[in-house]
């Protein structure tokens, strides 16, 4: 049972879920607990209780489930301050796993319940026990300066602990440190290896950056067909940019792909669902021009709405235009009203 974070592009965001037996059982007694947590992620009553009743007596591995549980909302209510005294409990005592779980909530909780201090601590405590997550958590806080400051050769050195061992996004943000010279020399080649090896073991964000480098041939063979492929496959794991620039292909006809607005506006609505604001602004001009979809202009104001609230430089334009006409029409008097053809 294990944490997995799933990463965002444009808004970072943390989806919780419980995978029943992931930890590895090393002795009869791990399966046996492993076993009753999978039983109370079910909502079994009676292994729920045996699970509190062997963390409550000091079980490590119970304490850790427990956690979990309390974390994903199955089989207790979902709370974080209790997920964090259950896992906190475990940490304490070395278990790595908490120690990372941990960490995650400290830092990507909202509200008092955020503390990147105390994520630095644990990821940095799990990291030094070889755990390729917490290596690559800490290489991206301490590459952004998140909870201390930026310190970019220490970033490298836990990056590149966590890409020895296949951390596919710590093999992401390792190549993005070479796509972009920050605290080491510029290297295209070696940022376009790293991508591919991420895109390779399932990275949504280093497939979509793979497809620029292709679609770019930056460090790599200028290539449509690849980076049609890999941009489809960070689309399909629902990255909202890469759905966008998908739904930009089938609009234009790019890369090889016949144009197609029926299937550009099935993408830009999917990126766009996500909050991405470009994707908001593009449906709303769809929708304007009728491509793809029915003319429909209150769909489309909607759409502009949302991306200029987005902060849409071209979709507030577009919004005040609209509300300036609007304001003049509902100030402007009908001819049998106005003053010169109302009778005396």
């Amino acid at each position: 049972m294990r944490i997995s974070l799933v990463r965002n592009s444009a808004r970072a965001a943390v989806f919780f879920c419980i995978l029943p037996c992931a930890i590895p059982a090393t002795a009869s007694h791990d399966q046996d607990v492993a076993q009753v947590a999978s039983r109370a992620a079910q909502g079994i009553d009676a292994a729920r209780q045996e699970l509190e009743a062997l963390a409550g007596n000091g079980d490590t591995l119970a304490e850790h489930y427990l956690g979990l549980l309390y974390l994903s909302g199955r089989g207790e209510p979902r709370s974080d301050q209790r997920a964090i005294e259950w896992l906190g409990r475990a940490a304490r005592k070395g278990h790595v796993e908490s120690a990372h779980d941990l960490a995650v909530i400290y830092e990507r909780a909202s509200g008092e319940l955020k503390d990147p201090v105390q994520a630095l601590r644990w990821y940095r405590y799990a990291a030094g026990q070889g755990y390729a997550p917490s290596q690559t958590n800490l290489g991206h806080m301490l590459a952004e300066g998140i909870g201390t400051a930026a310190d970019l050769g220490e970033a490298r050195k836990w990056l590149e602990l966590a890409a020895v061992q296949d951390e596919p996004h710590g093999e992401y943000l390792l190549g993005m440190l070479y796509l972009d010279g920050r605290g080491v020399e510029k290297n295209l080649a070696e940022a376009a290896r790293l991508m591919k090896s991420a895109a390779d073991h399932g990275d949504r964000d280093a497939q979509y950056r793979l497809a620029l480098l292709y679609g770019n041939g930056l460090g790599i063979a200028k290539d449509d067909r690849q980076a049609l492929d890999w941009l489809r496959k960070s689309a399909e794991q629902k990255h909202q940019v890469a759905e966008y620039l998908l739904g930009v292909v089938y609009a234009r006809g790019l890369y090889g792909v016949a144009r197609d607005d029926k299937v550009a506006v099935d993408w830009m609505r999917r990126s766009a669902r996500q909050g991405y604001a470009e994707a908001q602004y593009a449906l709303g001009i769809m929708y304007s021009e009728g491509r793809g979809v029915p003319k429909d202009a209150e769909e489309a104001y909607g759409w502009l709405a949302l991306a200029a609230k987005n902060g849409h430089a071209a979709a507030k334009a577009a919004i005040d235009a609209v509300r300036a006409r609007r304001s003049a029409a509902e100030f402007a008097l009908p001819p049998s009203s106005s003053p010169e053809t109302s009778p005396k």
